[in-house]
């Protein structure tokens, strides 16, 4: 029966794969193919390196692993699906560590619930669920380079979209495999209802659901695309002007100060506090790891503003050399030095004046920095660094691949003769 149902999920997946393609037009096709092998060939790249590396002991096994004991529960009890939905994890019929689990870790859980019809889906193979999950990522990032088609922009994302370390954490059965290419299909719908200038319904249910989905997985991705997304409509939408540029900043910091309403952690006196945490639990949860970069942090705006230069060169410099451990560290060194080439390349072009660097760009790339140091502040393991920082790497690639002269030319005159 198992057999039965895992050839038919396989099937399933096949059909959905074509109808995927057929529907799409014409002119996408091909990078929907060559996008959605290349993050499926990732995704397998990924399971190995799990299993040899990390010897299975990271989040993608063990939401498999609940999911598993989920579902065995629900064939003997089928009411446990109605309690679990509803958050009464205490009744269910399972072992008490998981019911434990489910109460404290409240994002696990809801993400828990949005994995399992994917799940069932899958008839709980593990590969399955994974290639699920990697497929409705690729069809997000089609959704997104569909804005820019017949564009150069269109190659510059698409090689984004190809960068090692963002497909390595973006496939398979990962928070971030579901909520970073739902927020690339955010920014599509939010696109088209503003062009549609609000008629199309349906987009702005879809948006908010999934905005929706994203806050309760992940809020503070969440909370940062609705800052890019503001910011982004400023620049775009509002005319240049003191005036302008005043309500501008003042709806800004509005922003910022009613996310810290709608989850306590983004208040700003809060903020220090919560980097401290996840400092200490960073240091504590892999402890078995490359031992963390040692901070002298305390509770206060102070201490991080006196770590903040350590934390920049850590956050944009490394790994150095000595940090290199194995093979994922060594991979992961070679990208950020290829990073460093072009940004100095981007740098040296600027001041050269063969490349100008807009205003936006130039605020956006402040922030990522910012973002890095307070990133690499909270997660000072460079294993769970480089997991977390693909909230801005696409923006930042972005940027960079336009400015450095090499990315731009050649290797976009190259995907021009592949896509065209």
């Amino acid at each position: 029966m198992n057999l039965f149902l895992l050839l038919l999920s396989s099937f399933l997946f096949g059909l959905v794969c074509y109808f995927s393609f057929i529907r799409i037009s014409v002119d996408l096709r091909k990078s929907f193919v060559v996008l959605t092998a290349y993050r499926l060939l990732f995704f397998a790249i990924q399971s190995i390196l799990f299993y040899v590396l990390y010897k299975n002991k990271l989040d993608a096994f063990l939401y498999q692993d609940i999911l598993t004991e989920l579902v065995r529960g629900f064939k003997k009890y089928p009411s446990d699906i109605l309690l679990f939905l509803q958050g009464k994890y205490l009744h269910l019929h399972v072992s008490e560590e998981l019911k434990t689990y489910l109460y404290s870790e409240v994002r696990v859980a809801f993400f828990m619930k949005t994995l399992l019809p994917i799940f069932l889906i899958s008839a709980g193979n593990y590969y399955l669920m994974g290639a699920w999950l990697t497929l409705l990522g690729s069809l997000c990032f089609t959704a997104f380079l569909s804005m820019y088609k017949k564009t150069d922009n269109f190659y510059v994302w698409f090689v984004v979209l190809i960068i090692p370390s963002f497909n390595i954490w973006t496939v398979g059965i990962l928070k971030e495999a579901l909520v970073i290419p739902i927020l690339f299909l955010l920014f599509y719908l939010l696109q088209k209802i503003i062009n549609l200038k609000g008629k199309d319904l349906f987009s702005t249910v879809v948006f908010i659901v999934l905005l929706l989905l994203v806050w309760y997985v992940k809020y503070y991705l969440a909370a940062v695309f609705i800052m890019i997304c503001v910011f982004y409509m400023m620049h775009v939408y509002v005319r240049l002007s003191l005036a302008s540029a005043l309500i501008s900043t003042f709806l800004l910091v509005c922003v910022l100060f009613g996310l810290g309403y709608l989850h306590p952690a983004l208040k700003w006196d809060v903020f220090p506090e919560v980097i401290y945490i996840g400092y200490n639990l960073t240091c504590t949860k892999f402890i078995e790891s490359t031992p963390c970069i040692p901070f002298d942090l305390d509770m206060t705006w102070t201490s991080i503003l006196m770590n903040f230069p350590k934390a920049f060169v850590y956050a944009f410099l490394s790994p150095f050399p000595w940090q290199i451990h194995n093979l994922a560290s060594l991979l992961a060194a070679i990208e950020s030095y290829v990073f460093l080439v072009l940004v100095a390349l981007m740098f040296v072009r600027w001041f050269r004046k063969q490349t100008s660097v807009s205003g936006i760009e130039q605020i956006s790339l402040l922030i990522i920095f910012i973002a890095g140091s307070l990133l690499i502040l909270a997660s000072p393991n460079i294993g769970s660094f480089s997991r977390y920082r693909i909230f801005y790497l696409p923006i930042y690639a972005y940027i960079v691949f336009q400015h450095s002269g090499l990315i731009y030319s050649r290797l976009i005159t190259i995907l021009k003769k592949i896509f065209i």
